[in-house]
């Protein structure tokens, strides 16, 4: 899986496999092994080269704040306004599971129209929940899930028209 985000106005893509609780990244050719030792919503604890970190995530619109050992990183997602190529053939973005999970609430139904950057699904992962957001403004064209679902990683969730 990569993931993008914005830190410092700077564009930054990391490479993740994971294998049961060990994540496996990738930054700049640079690898490294992550452990989730705990977790919870916003706040984890980690194991990275045997040494313990603790990481705690706080939201605000788009931004994430991170706080890794004393020091702030400010994040934010690619702008929900640029889809990332993710589109079926008839040009509407699909939206799939990241990693597997369980579908804690669909924040949407189909016909709904929906603003870019708006919350359409809450997946739990490794006791973690997070909110996908629409990648464009549109309308919920078919809802592939349903509440209490189990889902695989790159399971189709949601796709949506845009408008």
């Amino acid at each position: 899986m990569q993931l993008e985000f914005t830190a410092r106005d700077e564009q930054y893509r990391i490479e993740v496999a994971r294998d049961g609780d060990t994540y496996s990244l990738e930054y700049d050719g640079q690898p490294a092994e992550l452990e989730i030792l705990w977790g919870r919503l916003g706040q984890w604890h980690l194991l990275r080269d045997g040494r313990r970190l603790r990481v705690h995530v706080a939201a605000s619109g788009e931004e994430r704040y991170v706080f890794i050992d004393g020091k702030v990183f400010t994040i934010r997602r690619p702008d929900p306004e640029q889809p990332d190529g993710d589109e079926d053939a008839g040009g509407g973005p699909n939206i799939v599971a990241q990693m597997p999970g369980k579908v804690v609430k669909l924040l949407v139904t189909e016909g709904q129209e929906i603003a870019a950057g708006e919350g359409v699904i809450i997946l739990e992962s490794m006791k973690m929940e997070t909110e996908t957001a629409a990648p464009v403004a549109g309308v919920v064209k078919t809802i592939h899930v349903s509440d209490g679902q189990t889902v695989g990683q790159d399971d189709p969730l949601i796709d949506i028209e845009p408008s």
